[in-house]
């Protein structure tokens, strides 16, 4: 049950701009990510790489989940 009915992504603007939202949160935490270790750590560039990916994923989950429960966001053909 969404927090915020009748935003469900129905067409192509709704489905764009919800997105949208979960890309730049993702992006922006991949980001973050990256800085923090460019200036705490000195790992090598895979490592980098690996941490961020694996963190990246997480926060993708937990984004995506979180739209779910706000907005019914990623029920694709589920929805009514």
């Amino acid at each position: 049950m969404p927090l915020i009915r009748g935003f469900h992504a129905t067409n192509i603007k709704k489905a764009f701009l919800l997105n949208a939202i979960a890309a730049a949160l993702i992006a922006s935490v991949a980001v973050i990510v990256k800085d923090r270790l460019d200036a705490k750590t000195k790992l090598v560039y895979t490592d980098k790489f690996a941490v961020v990916l694996i963190i990246t994923f997480i926060s993708a989950i937990i984004v995506y989940n979180i739209l779910y429960l706000v907005f019914g966001f990623g029920g694709g053909m589920l929805t009514n």
